[in-house]
C-alpha cells in the first residue's frame, strides 16, 4: 500500500497516510483539528553507485514506462 501525503485546508498541518490505491481520492480528516485536507504531490529521487563508487540516479522515477535514460524516454516513438 502506498504512503500518500495530505495537508490540512485549516492548520496547514502536514501528515501522511496508508492507504489502498483505491481510497486514494477518499477524505482524509485532518488528525489535529478534523478538518478538510488536500493530498499533496510526493515525489523521491533514488541514486545507486557503480563499482568505483560513482553515483548516479536512478531512472524511471516518474512514474511513466521505467524505460527513460541517457537517449530519451524509451516510450517515445
Amino acid at each position: 500500500m502506498p504512503i500518500y501525503e495530505y495537508t490540512c485546508t485549516a492548520c496547514d498541518h502536514e501528515f501522511d497516510k496508508l492507504r489502498r490505491i483505491s481510497q486514494m481520492d477518499e477524505e482524509a480528516p485532518c488528525p489535529i483539528c478534523e478538518a478538510e485536507s488536500e493530498r499533496q504531490l510526493s515525489v523521491f529521487s533514488a541514486f545507486t553507485s557503480n563499482d568505483s563508487g560513482v553515483m548516479s540516479a536512478v531512472a524511471g522515477g516518474g512514474g511513466g514506462c521505467a524505460g527513460c535514460g541517457p537517449n530519451g524516454c524509451g516510450c517515445a516513438g
